[in-house]
C-alpha cells in the first residue's frame, strides 16, 4: 500500500516540476525566438546592403565579388555573415568567400527556391559546408530581386553562423535546468514536513479505527487543532460513542439477518413493518427485471398479482407468471415479541424446470404421435390380411408394401431418436480428417440430383476453383449437407431451381443452400431447430418429415464447431448456410 504521505510530495514535486518545465519551455522558446528575429533582421538589412551596395551599383555581374569582398572590409561588424549572389538560374555569380569563381558554393535549398519564384524566404538550424569545408549551422535568408518588369532577375542569399546562438541557447537550457533540479530538491523537503502534519494525526486515527474494527469499543483521539484534521478526530469521536451507543440495536438486527441467510435460496427481499423494503439481493432484480430500489409491499405484491392473506406464519409457496417467467414466492413475517416487525420474501424461478417439463410432455406427446400412426397403419393392414386379403395376392402386396413402409418410417424415427440421445449423452464418436469441404458438396448433389429429377428440378453447385479443406467426419457432414438438400427436394415445387455456393472469410468456409420453395414465416425461423418442430405439421407428415431432420443437423454443426442459420422467406424460398471452421495447414498441428 503506498502511504498517503508520499503521495502528497509526489503531488507538491510534480507540481514544482511542472511550474519548472512550463516556465522554463517558455523562457527557452522566446530566448530562440528572439535570437531568431535578431538573425532575421541582421541578415535582411545585410541582403539589403548587397543589393544596394552591390547589384545596383554594378552592371557587370563579373564585378559583384569585388564589391561583395568591399562591403564586407567596410562593414567589419558583419565578419560571421556570408553573402552570395544568383543569377536567375539559381548559378552563383559572386560571393563573399572567394572571388575564384571555380569555387564557387551551388545553393539549391527551399529559401533559394522560393527565392527563384518571387518569394524571400528565411530558414535556421539548416547544416551546410562553410568556405574551408567545415559543416556548420547557418541561418540563412533568400532574398529575390526583380528588374522592372517585376521578373526574378538575382537572387541574394545571405548566411549567418548559427553555432554561437545554439551555443548560447543551450547554456541557458542548462541553467534552468540545474535550477530545475535545485528546486525539486527544496521542494521535497518542504513537501515532506508539509505531509507530515497531515498524516500524522491520520496514522493515530488510523490505529484507533481498527483497534474499533476489533471490538474495542473504548477509543478516544486527542483533538490538536481546530482544521479539517482536528473536525475529523472529534467526528471519530462522535463515531466511537454512537457506535457503542448501537450495540444494543445491532443484536436486535441479528435475528433479522439470521432468517434472511436462512432463507436466501434464490432472490431474497425483506420488508419493515411498514411495507418499505430495507434488505434485497442482487438477483431479485433479475428476476423481476426492475432497477428500482424503491419498492414497497404493496407494489410488489400487486406486482405479482398477488395479496396480504398471502402473508402467513411458516409461510405459503405461490407460484406466479411473471413477463413469461414461472416464480415461486413464499412470504414468511418475522417479529419480536407480539409485534409484527416486517416480511421476508424469498423467490425461486422454476422456469427452466416448467420448460423442462413442457418439452418433456411434448416430447412424449410428439413420440407417441410419430410412432402410433405408422403402428395404426402396420395393425390396420395386417387385421386387413389376417381377415382374408391375403389370399388377394395382388392386394396383399400392396397391403404388404404399406406395412413395409411404416416400418421403414418407424426405423427412421427409431435411428433419428438414437442419434439425438447420442448427442444428448455425448457418446457419439466422430471420425475427424482433413478433408475437401468441395468434394463434399460435389458427393451430396449427386446423390441427390436423381430424387431431384423426379420432380424436374436442378440442382447445380458452383464449384470453388480451390480446395476448401476442414477438420471433419466425412459421412456427418455428409449427413448435414443431404439432409439439407434433401429438404429442399421435398419443399420445392417442380421445375425448382436449388442453388448452392462456397465461399471462403478469413477463419471460415460458408456453405450456401438455396431454394424457391414454399420458404418459411418469420415467426418460425427461431424454432426450426427444435426437437418435432415443423412449420406445417401436415405437409411434414405427407411428405414423410418427423421434426428431428434440422436438429440432428444443428447437432453435428455444433461438434464441428461450426454454424447454422436460416434465411427464409414465405413463399419465396429458403436458404440456408452452414459456417465450417478452416483446417490448420498440413504442417501445422491439429488440434
Amino acid at each position: 500500500m503506498v502511504s498517503i504521505r508520499w503521495k502528497l510530495v509526489f503531488m507538491y514535486l510534480s507540481l514544482v516540476f511542472i511550474v519548472m518545465l512550463v516556465s522554463g519551455t517558455f523562457i527557452i522558446v522566446s530566448i530562440s525566438a528572439q535570437e531568431n528575429e535578431r538573425a532575421r533582421q541582421e541578415l535582411e538589412q545585410y541582403a539589403a546592403y548587397i543589393e544596394e551596395q552591390v547589384i545596383y551599383q554594378y552592371d557587370d555581374p563579373s564585378q559583384f565579388s569585388g564589391g561583395l569582398a568591399g562591403l564586407v572590409i567596410t562593414n567589419p561588424s558583419q565578419s560571421n555573415l556570408r553573402g552570395h549572389i544568383l543569377d536567375k538560374d539559381g548559378n552563383t555569380v559572386a560571393s563573399s568567400l572567394t572571388t575564384d569563381s571555380s569555387s564557387y558554393l551551388s545553393f539549391n535549398g527551399s529559401a533559394v527556391i522560393s527565392a527563384l519564384a518571387g518569394e524571400d524566404r528565411f530558414v535556421s538550424g539548416k547544416r551546410e559546408a562553410d568556405g574551408n569545408g567545415q559543416v556548420k549551422e547557418w541561418i540563412s535568408y533568400a532574398h529575390s530581386v526583380k528588374d522592372a518588369s517585376g521578373k526574378v532577375e538575382y537572387v541574394v542569399y545571405v548566411q549567418m553562423d548559427g553555432e554561437s546562438s545554439r551555443q548560447s541557447l543551450n547554456r541557458v537550457t542548462s541553467t534552468i535546468l540545474i535550477a530545475s533540479l535545485l528546486a525539486l530538491l527544496l521542494a521535497g523537503a518542504v513537501g515532506m514536513l508539509f505531509a507530515n502534519t497531515i498524516t500524522d494525526p491520520i496514522t493515530v486515527l488510523t490505529k484507533k479505527a481498527n483497534l474499533l474494527a476489533r471490538g474495542k469499543l473504548e477509543q478516544h483521539a486527542t483533538v490538536k487543532s481546530n482544521d479539517e484534521i482536528g473536525q475529523l478526530t472529534r467526528s471519530f469521536n462522535t463515531m466511537a460513542r454512537e457506535l457503542r451507543k448501537n450495540v444494543t440495536e445491532v443484536e436486535s438486527q441479528r435475528d433479522k439477518l439470521e432468517i434472511v441467510l436462512q432463507n436466501m435460496t434464490d432472490g431474497v427481499l425483506a420488508f419493515d413493518e411498514n411495507g418499505i423494503l430495507i434488505h434485497a439481493n442482487k438477483i431479485c432484480y433479475d428476476m423481476l427485471e426492475i432497477d428500482d430500489i424503491l419498492i414497497s409491499l404493496d407494489w410488489f405484491l400487486e406486482k405479482l398479482s398477488l395479496d396480504r392473506s398471502c402473508i402467513k406464519p411458516g409461510g405459503k409457496e405461490r407460484v406466479v407468471s411473471q413477463d413469461g417467467k414461472y416464480i415461486s414466492v413464499t412470504l414468511v413475517p418475522y417479529s419480536a415479541g407480539n409485534r409484527l416487525n416486517g416480511v421476508i420474501v424469498v423467490l425461486h424461478d422454476i422456469t427452466r424446470h416448467r420448460q423442462l417439463d413442457d418439452m418433456r410432455k411434448e416430447f412424449v406427446a410428439n413420440v407417441s404421435h410419430e410412432i402410433g400412426t405408422p403402428l395404426t397403419t402396420i395393425k390396420g393392414y395386417a387385421e386387413l390380411l389376417i381377415d382374408g386379403a391375403i389370399d388377394d395376392r395382388e392386394v396383399a402386396m400392396d397391403f404388404l408394401k404399406e406395412i413395409d413402409v411404416a416400418a421403414d418410417r418407424m426405423k427412421l424415427l427409431r435411428d433419428d431418436l438414437l442419434d439425438l440421445s447420442r448427442f444428448d449423452t455425448k457418446v457419439n464418436k466422430f471420425n475427424f480428417e482433413r478433408d475437401d469441404l468441395v468434394e463434399l458438396i460435389d458427393g451430396c448433389v449427386r446423390q441427390n440430383v436423381v430424387v431431384a429429377s423426379q420432380k424436374n428440378q436442378t440442382i447445380t453447385f458452383k464449384r470453388p476453383k480451390k480446395p476448401m479443406y476442414i477438420m471433419a467426419d466425412p459421412a456427418r457432414v455428409n449427413q448435414a449437407i443431404t439432409n439439407i438438400i434433401s429438404n429442399s427436394v421435398k419443399y420445392s415445387p417442380e421445375n425448382a431451381a436449388i442453388r448452392i455456393s462456397a465461399r471462403e472469410t478469413d477463419k471460415n468456409y460458408c456453405v450456401s443452400i438455396a431454394d424457391n420453395g414454399i420458404g418459411m414465416p418469420k415467426e418460425a425461423l427461431g424454432r426450426i431447430f427444435e426437437r418435432f418442430y415443423r412449420v406445417d405439421k401436415a405437409r411434414s407428415r405427407q411428405m414423410g418429415g418427423n421434426g428431428l431432420g434440422l436438429a440432428i443437423v444443428k447437432e453435428i454443426m455444433d461438434a464441428h464447431r461450426g454454424s447454422i442459420r436460416v434465411k427464409s422467406e414465405e413463399g419465396k424460398g429458403t436458404e440456408m448456410i452452414l459456417t465450417f471452421p478452416k483446417a490448420p495447414k498440413e504442417n501445422s498441428q491439429n488440434v
